[in-house]
């Protein structure tokens, strides 16, 4: 489980904006079953935001009631996140699949006993958020010689620290970063981070600022697990997009070659 540090003034989740993403907003009962049961076929890790994404925990989908209109989640290994899930009335479940956002909003969870195991339980919802965005093209970046980037997080005894990540990918709108599990702590929902610096081979070293969108699980080829960090580029110059730009053109005619 992690706090927000600070408040965050324009909504955070894409569901909650329908003037720019409802759109991408699923109604259908056939549709959003579809998802869920891909969800639950992939066993997907599924991110769980409390009370407006103050608070979070790792989940993942373990069933579907359809008779019943219920959903069935893993709880968290930490009691507290449990205890923290049922007090909650505003509960909002993201989760990737096949790089596509799927977004989706609980009243609330109620915890129940299969098969002897302890689950929450929540009602399948009458909407859901499919997001796919297509504005800015997206490059995985280089394993073997990772763009990294540099980001000063506060610690729990009031400080800061220095975190140096390597990129999973850069688009001309973001990025996401790799780091270990236990720095989801670290993290908040929503949160900004001034002057971090992105390091691209040609371009010098960027000063940007980030927003963190997603906080996500994900296991890698090798089967080891870490944390991916998706972030938004907040008030970039101009300038500085192109060199961004342009090192994403020059990888893809690079991949096209290989």
């Amino acid at each position: 489980m992690t706090l927000a540090k600070n408040d965050v003034s324009v909504p955070v989740f894409e569901i909650d904006q329908p003037a720019s993403y409802g759109k991408y907003l699923l109604h259908n009962r056939t549709e959003i079953l579809v998802h869920l049961r891909a969800l639950l076929k992939h066993r997907t890790l599924v991110s769980v935001y409390l009370d407006e994404g103050k608070q979070f925990f790792l989940s993942s989908l373990l069933g579907l009631d359809e008779g019943n209109n219920q959903l069935i989640l893993d709880r968290s290994n930490q009691p507290e996140s449990n205890d923290a899930a049922l007090k909650s009335s505003r509960i909002t479940l993201s989760a990737p699949l096949d790089r596509v956002k799927i977004q989706l909003r609980l009243g609330g969870l109620s915890v129940a006993t299969v098969n002897g195991d302890k689950v929450l339980v929540g009602t399948i919802p009458a909407e859901i958020l499919r997001l796919q965005r297509r504005e800015f093209f997206r490059v995985e970046t280089p394993q073997a010689q990772p763009l990294r980037c540099k980001l000063a997080v506060a610690t729990h005894s009031g400080g800061n620290t220095v975190v140096d990540y390597p990129l999973y990918d850069l688009s001309g709108g973001g990025l996401s970063l790799l780091g270990p599990i236990r720095d989801a702590e670290l993290f908040s929902l929503g949160e900004l981070f001034h002057d971090c610096r992105l390091e691209i081979p040609g371009e010098n070293v960027l000063s940007i600022n980030l927003r963190v969108c997603e906080i996500l699980k994900i296991e890698m080829a090798d089967g080891e697990q870490q944390l991916r960090l998706g972030c938004e580029f907040v008030s970039l110059p101009g300038t500085r997009q192109a060199f961004i730009e342009r090192y994403i053109a020059r990888q893809s005619r690079e991949r096209k070659i290989r």
